[in-house]
């Protein structure tokens, strides 16, 4: 029976429908890892959506898929590059950051939480990513004075650092919320991963998630890659399971929750919204310039705060 749950969930069939919707509170990662936009704008109207829909036979995997599409509309208009279409880009790219986040809160309602969907969402947003990226560099480049390889390669440099950046975020909130939340974090490992890709079910789901899963194997390989050579002590602690010792969890926040607002702060979510707004007024330029000055020396900072801190936490507990 659980062999049949974990492919219903990986090939997206929807289990039966929440009596009630949760509050949006019990819904919420944390709201010590969250940008306030998001936390205060984009979840709530997340929360809206969710609430049209969790009834019906709408299915997470869906609501990411539709997030995917709305990005890539957004590109779409970017490529395009008139005033009237840079703004529609803008508020679509908005607009799919907000469904971004209501396929996990349909998730967490409808209890089909997975590491499949978890692994869809993130395909998604790559796929949203690059796309918009890319219709960001071509409209530079087509609108400037300035050489196009130099517009080129500023771009390809800032996004390649954003990407950095959302990655480090993605591993230092997986952190926070393993040692300071009773029920954990809410990624997985790789070992995790790779045993689910070898289940009998897995082989027969549908490619699309069989190519999310492995993608999401891969970015986890990177990410413990990455870890091991800029945060040894991180790297300890990823290995620890401390949920639930509320000493171990007071103890975390209070070393790392400077860090984790430094990290907030160049994450995916006010990226996505700042991205937008650039869009819209049409200053690509500027804000990528902005992500390899400002973001950067922010990325710099965290990361030598989050070392100490990290060293810190494992001294406090002892280890």
């Amino acid at each position: 029976m659980a062999g049949v749950t974990r492919l219903r969930v990986a090939t997206g069939r929807s289990g039966p429908s929440a009596p009630t919707l949760p509050p949006l509170a019990s819904l919420l990662k944390s709201r010590e890892v969250e940008d306030p936009v998001n936390l205060w704008l984009h979840r709530p109207l997340a929360y809206w959506f969710v609430s049209l829909i969790y009834r019906g036979s709408v299915t997470p995997n869906q609501v990411t898929a539709l997030a995917m599409f709305v990005g890539v509309a957004a590109a779409s208009c970017w490529f395009v590059g008139t005033p009237a279409t840079m703004v529609t880009g803008g508020v679509l790219l908005w607009l799919s950051a907000i469904l971004d986040g209501a396929d996990g809160m349909l998730a967490r309602t409808k209890g089909l939480s997975s590491p499949a969907g978890r692994a869809l969402d993130g395909l998604a947003d790559m796929v949203v990513g690059f796309t918009t990226s890319a219709a960001a560099i071509w409209h530079m480049t087509s609108q400037s004075s300035l050489p196009s390889s130099l517009m080129a390669i500023t771009g390809i440099v800032a996004v390649a650092c954003t990407v950095l950046h959302m990655n480090l975020y993605d591993l230092y909130k997986e952190l926070f919320l393993r040692h300071t939340r009773p029920g954990g974090g809410e990624g997985h490992d790789v070992q995790s991963i790779q045993s689910t890709l070898e289940a009998p079910e897995q082989r027969i789901a549908p490619w699309h998630v069989r190519l999310a899963m492995n993608f999401y194997e891969d970015y986890l390989a990177k990410q413990e890659r990455l870890t091991a050579r800029t945060n040894p002590w991180a790297r300890t602690l990823l290995g620890l399971s401390r949920q639930g010792n509320a000493e171990h969890a007071a103890s975390y926040r209070a070393h790392n929750r400077g860090p984790m607002r430094l990290w907030i702060a160049i994450s995916l979510a006010p990226h996505s919204y700042l991205f937008a707004i650039a869009g819209m007024l049409d200053m690509l330029l500027p804000y990528l310039l902005l992500r390899l000055t400002l973001m950067n020396g922010l990325a710099i900072v965290a990361l030598l705060l989050q070392r100490r801190a990290s060293r810190a936490t494992l001294t406090a507990y002892q280890l």
